[in-house]
C-alpha cells in the first residue's frame, strides 16, 4: 500500500492510492531495481550450488504497513487469489535481531497465473514480495542494508 518517496537524502513512505493521484508526488516514488548481477552469481555459488532455477528474487518489490494486523490481511489475499501461486513463503518476522541487523519481513515468492498472465508471456516468471511493517521498513537505509550484508555474510548466505 505504500511507495518510498525520496527527498534529498531522506526518505518517507506514502500511500499508493495517494501517490497516483498526484504527478509530482508519483514521480519522485523510487521503485525496487532488479538484484545486482554479481549478487545473483554470489547467491547462486554460496547458497543455490550453481542451480539457476533456485533463484526467485530477481524481479522483487515490498509492500509496507503501519502493523501486523495489516500485513496479516494482505498475506491473506495474496495466498488466496486465483491467479497467484506461491511458491515459497518465508516467516522472517521470527528471526532473531543479530542475525538480520534487526531487519524482519514476510517474504513471498509467487507466480502471477491466468490467461492474462499466459497472454503476457509471464505465467513462468517468478517474483518476490516483501511485507513489511513501516519500523522494518525503516532499516532498510544504507546503513542498515551494510549491517544486513555483514550479518548475512557472517552466516553465509
Amino acid at each position: 500500500e505504500d511507495g518510498i518517496l525520496e527527498d534529498q537524502q531522506n526518505f518517507f513512505f506514502v500511500k499508493w492510492s495517494d501517490a497516483k493521484q498526484d504527478p509530482s508526488m508519483l514521480g519522485r516514488v523510487q521503485w525496487t531495481a532488479m538484484k545486482r548481477h554479481s549478487r545473483a552469481i554470489e547467491k547462486l555459488l554460496r547458497s543455490y550450488g550453481n542451480a539457476p532455477s533456485r533463484l526467485c528474487d530477481l524481479s522483487r518489490n515490498c509492500l509496507i504497513f503501519d502493523n501486523l494486523v495489516d500485513l496479516t490481511n494482505c498475506l491473506g489475499i495474496i495466498v488466496t487469489d486465483e491467479h497467484v501461486r506461491v511458491e515459497r513463503l518465508k516467516n522472517r518476522m521470527r528471526h532473531k535481531a543479530d542475525e538480520t541487523a534487526g531487519y524482519r519481513d514476510v517474504c513471498i515468492n509467487l507466480m502471477v497465473t491466468g490467461k492474462e498472465a499466459q497472454h503476457l508471456g509471464c505465467d513462468q516468471h517468478m517474483c518476490e514480495v516483501q511485507l513489511l511493517i513501516k519500523d522494518f521498513a525503516l532499516l532498510k537505509s544504507v546503513e542498515g542494508h551494510t549491517r544486513y550484508v555483514k550479518a548475512r555474510n557472517t552466516i553465509g548466505n
